[in-house]
């Protein structure tokens, strides 16, 4: 609720300061005092428009501050702690709020129109400043600043007079989640539509490695067997060469040299029979005559088996070519290219998976439909039978407030989308996160005239008398914590402003209710009653508030209902109040 509220160089506002009270607020006055101009000025600092006209004349700036003290439930605090889905309010409360303390909201108007916002004497932005302000202020009459003129706030007071918050909520959460199937899915089929041709050349490259078969070393054995094959010829004869200086004498006539290390050898054998000293010189040349012997062996052998294969060399060279080319393409190195090749298989298989995935994704997208759509439409007939139910319970309130053939219709009807969601009857529909639901207030006031949306209500006493009608019977469920009524008593009298000043009080019990009226029948039921006048102080013309005391009280009432404040006026005004 507004605990205090000042206003500096408003039109005729010098300066004005007031503290109201948690109930019904009464401001009245004579006719053009500027009763007006002190709504008005609450408007402002709610965020509706403004223009340099408005700053007093001679003055610098207009300036308006309200100080408000919302309850510990009021959704104000939930968007403080970025608990809300509209981010002009988390950035305008983000530590800026606390539960213990009350909300000063101020703005100044500059002489050259120039405009100023503070929440608790942070700066913050228009559009901030009307966020905030649809939380705590509701005001109806000819203003703009009216939640019920916003089709958005409907289906929220729909359901939360039926009771179907839960219901809504749970809609809500499916919604989301289907959204983040959605994102998922429509991410996946940009990533994999992106990796097509990444996917064709993973397969290539895959094709191509595997069919390669390379093994860890292999280029260094076909290297060397490249460089033996080549010099093959010169081999051959090189070992031919080395086997007959082994084995040949030369034509000498003294045999070949293994041969004459034979014939050494045994007359070393005689020798040691005579001196034993002699037997290790015996043993180390027999062993030395056997590695000779075996390596003659081999060398010819090597020399035997040494040709020319120039096939063979065209296949190791080919093969030394492919791995070079591999080489440049994958990796320095064998390893590195089977490296490549392990992880290009793992790509591969990531993509082929994310096919699969995308399968899936497609399947669980038509399940959470197909659970949104049966929520939403148990939702929507639920909707639509309290919308009976409200419609009846309002059309009650307006014969009480003498508007006997009005007629008013809680319109629910689903959103048509052809590309939406949900189908029913071969038409398609939206799904949003408060399911698949437009609701919208309409209202024909007389008869003959079509349902129109309440904003198109022309009269200012007809808005405002719909206005009570809907809040008195949504009150309970309407999170605003102060109501504002302009206008209220326009065209009615007698027994209509009598039911119209009850039904104030009655919304005084669940809300703060600031009321302007020319009603003594309305007026008598203030909890704080303000005097609004228009005085002439020097050589200027001002306009001043001042809260009643009783006596005042009963004054202002005389004044209201004759014009003087006469003997009978003023026991008439008493018994007014009495019977209040």
């Amino acid at each position: 609720m507004i605990e205090t509220f000042s206003i500096r160089n408003i039109a005729l506002i010098d300066e004005l300061e007031l503290e109201l009270s948690p109930g019904l607020n009464i401001f009245t006055g004579e006719t053009g005092a500027g009763k007006s101009v002190i709504l008005k000025s609450i408007g402002l600092v709610l965020g509706e428009r403004a223009s340099a006209d408005i700053v007093r004349e001679g003055a610098n700036f207009a300036e308006v501050e309200v100080s408000v003290a919302p309850d510990d439930e009021h959704p104000i605090w939930h968007s403080a702690q970025n608990e809300t889905d509209d981010p002009l309010l988390a950035d305008a409360l983000s530590d800026v709020l606390d539960p213990s303390d009350v909300v000063i909201l101020s703005r100044r108007i500059t002489a050259r129109g120039r405009s100023r916002c503070l929440v608790n004497g942070r700066l913050v932005n228009l559009k901030q400043l009307q966020a905030l302000g649809t939380l705590l202020v509701d005001i109806h009459g000819q203003h703009e600043h009216q939640s019920l003129f916003r089709t958005q706030t409907h289906l929220k007071l729909l359901d939360d007079f039926g009771g179907s918050s839960e219901a809504r909520q749970h809609v809500g959460k499916v919604y989301t989640q289907l959204r983040a199937l959605q994102q998922e899915a429509a991410s996946l089929t940009e990533t994999l539509k992106a990796s097509e041709r990444e996917k064709e050349l993973l397969e290539f490259e895959i094709k191509e490695l595997t069919s390669a078969n390379l093994e860890e070393g292999e280029d260094e054995r076909l290297a060397d067997e490249a460089r033996i094959l080549k010099n093959a010829e010169a081999l051959s004869e090189s070992a031919d060469r080395a086997y007959r200086q082994l084995d040949d004498d030369g034509g000498a006539g003294f045999g070949s040299p293994v041969e004459r290390l034979k014939a050494a050898a045994k007359e070393l054998t005689k020798l040691s029979e005579f001196d034993d000293s002699l037997s290790e010189l015996q043993d180390r040349l027999e062993s030395s005559l056997y590695e000779l012997e075996d390596i003659t062996l081999q060398v010819r052998h090597y020399a035997e088996a040494m040709e020319s294969n120039p096939m063979r060399l065209e296949e190791v060279t080919d093969r030394l070519a492919l791995i070079g080319r591999l080489k440049r393409r994958y990796g320095n190195s064998i390893p590195e290219i089977l490296a490549y090749h392990a992880e290009a298989e793992q790509k591969l298989e990531t993509l082929q998976l994310g096919s699969e995935k995308q399968d899936a994704l497609q399947e669980e997208i038509h399940k959470t439909i197909q659970e949104a759509q049966h929520l939403s439409t148990a939702l929507s007939a639920k909707r639509l039978h309290v919308a009976n139910h409200l419609s009846e319970r309002i059309e009650k309130e307006l014969r009480t407030l003498g508007m006997d053939k009005a007629e008013f219709q809680a319109s629910v009807r689903h959103i048509p989308d052809e590309r939406g969601p949900f189908q029913i009857d071969g038409k398609r529909y939206a799904f949003r996160s408060d399911g698949m639901d437009d609701v919208e207030f309409l209202i024909a006031p007389n008869v003959g005239s079509e349902a129109r949306p309440i904003a198109r209500i022309a009269s200012g006493g007809e808005i405002s008398r719909i206005m009570l009608a809907l809040k008195t019977v949504l009150v309970q469920v309407d999170e605003i914590p102060t109501l504002l009524f302009d206008e209220v008593d326009s065209g009615i009298g007698g027994k209509v402003a009598d039911v119209v000043g009850k039904k104030l009080k009655e919304l005084s019990e669940f809300a703060q209710v600031i009321c302007i009226t020319h009603l003594p029948q309305i007026a008598r039921f203030a909890d704080s009653h303000f005097r609004v006048d228009k005085d002439v102080v020097g050589e200027r013309t001002l306009i001043t508030a001042k809260p009643l005391t009783a006596e005042e009280q009963v004054n202002e009432i005389a004044r209201m209902h004759g014009g003087k404040e006469t003997e009978i006026g003023l026991a008439h005004a008493r018994e007014l109040l009495s019977e209040k």
